[in-house]
Parts: C-alpha cells; sequence; structure tokens
C-alpha cells in the first residue's frame, strides 16, 4: 500500500469505528495486516463475518480467537502503521509508532496480554 493508501484507510476506519463504538487496532507491515476488534458483539461480528472476512480485497485470513473481555485492550487505539519516513504522520488521529518501538521499551515488557503477545509475534515475523 502507498502512504496514501495508509492515510485514506486511516481516516475511513476512525470514522466508522467511531460511529459503531469499536476501538482495536490494524497494524500493517510489508503488505501484511493484522487486526484486533473490540466492541458490542452484536456489532464486531457481523462486521468480521459480513464485511471484512467478504471483502475480495481480503485474502489469507486466519482469525486467531474470538472472546469476551471485561475491559478493552486497546480503548485509544485505531491504527497503528509502521514508519514511512515522514514526520507529519505522528500528527494524524490513530497513529502509532508501536512497530518502530524496542522490545525492551515497558510497553511489552510491562504489558503481558494476549493480545499484546499476538502483536508482538506479528511484528517479529513481519519481513
Amino acid at each position: 500500500m502507498s502512504k496514501t493508501d495508509l492515510l485514506a484507510l486511516l481516516n475511513r476506519t476512525r470514522v466508522k469505528n467511531e460511529q459503531a463504538e469499536i476501538t482495536g487496532m490494524l497494524l500493517f507491515k510489508d503488505g501484511s495486516f493484522m487486526q484486533a476488534l473490540e466492541g458490542r458483539k452484536s456489532v464486531v461480528i457481523p462486521l468480521y463475518e459480513n464485511k471484512i472476512k467478504r471483502d475480495p480485497r481480503h485474502t489469507g485470513i486466519i482469525t486467531l480467537f474470538q472472546a469476551e473481555i471485561a475491559e478493552r485492550e486497546f480503548p485509544n487505539w485505531s491504527m497503528a502503521f509502521p514508519d514511512l519516513n515522514d514526520a507529519s504522520l505522528a500528527a494524524y488521529p490513530g497513529y502509532s509508532e508501536f512497530l518502530n518501538v524496542s522490545f525492551k521499551d515497558k510497553s511489552f515488557t510491562s504489558d503481558k496480554s494476549k493480545a499484546r503477545r499476538l502483536i508482538s509475534i506479528f511484528r517479529q515475523n513481519m519481513r
């Protein structure tokens, strides 16, 4: 995806997720995506089953897990993507430097949730 494509995706995703009261994250690196969706089951499951899984642009979809959680893992996250060598990207709502942070950073060492572990695996295995 080009920088323009990523920014357009970020903007569309944020608007739609806010309207549906969905939080979570969407990671992109080297042509691969990983996504976590959080919200009411009555909203998230149909979105995933009827829209995301049926989108012809999506291939190789793997559902890692579905579960009800007591507290949202990513209450303030909407999307993260790797550094595209443009400092102005940091000004976009939802931008995260997560994929560029050292594994020794306390955001990794202090949070042992399933979602954070999966994100770490994604990051380690992207080429």
